[in-house]
């Protein structure tokens, strides 16, 4: 379990992320919600452990590697899509054989040879959901992950979360369709 109080983040006199408390079971599948500068991706960040905290405490969080973080707008390497998730693969001691199997997965096998700079909004963040799930985290954080797909991106995302065993955080202003057990709700 994730426990977290009093969490602040701040930026210069900016106050970025202000959260009296947080619960986050094993397993479970919560959705952060509000408006832009509430702090969701904010929150996020601090879960992966890319953000520190300027107040409160926050225990229980995977271990730096067991919590994956796609930004809104995800970073790729050069090279394909197959290349990227073979070395998020490597990465983590799996065969990069299987990167063509998460990429069907997640409906893009056939993005598989194209060039991660040649890729559309929605393709991009299929792939990056595609290797983040390859890398089989404990805790997998989403920032906006329907953002610029159309409905079969959206319905390959959903269909790739339902087997997905881990802890899933996903933080939008709207989880629209997302398969979520609890949700909770930051103000600007």
């Amino acid at each position: 379990m994730i426990r977290g109080r009093d969490l602040s983040v701040r930026f210069g006199d900016v106050q970025a992320l202000q959260l009296a408390a947080l619960e986050i079971q094993g397993g479970e599948r919560l959705g952060v919600r509000g408006p832009n500068g509430s702090g969701k991706s904010t929150l996020l960040r601090v879960l992966a452990g890319l953000q520190t905290l300027s107040g409160g405490t926050l225990e229980g969080v995977p271990r730096r590697g067991r919590a994956v973080l796609v930004h809104q707008r995800p970073y790729f390497f050069r090279g394909s899509a197959r290349a990227n998730v073979a070395y998020a693969l490597r990465l983590h001691g799996k065969s990069a054989a299987a990167a063509d199997t998460w990429l069907s997965r997640l409906g893009a096998a056939h993005l598989a040879g194209r060039p991660a700079k040649a890729m559309s909004g929605g393709e991009r963040r299929r792939v990056a959901i595609a290797r983040a799930l390859a890398t089989e985290p404990e805790l997998l954080l989403l920032d906006e992950p329907y953002a610029a797909l159309d409905d079969e991106g959206t319905t390959a995302v959903n269909e790739a979360l339902v087997s997905y065993e881990g802890t899933l955080v996903i933080a939008a202003p709207d989880l629209g369709t997302a398969r979520i057990t609890r949700v909770i709700d930051l103000h600007a």
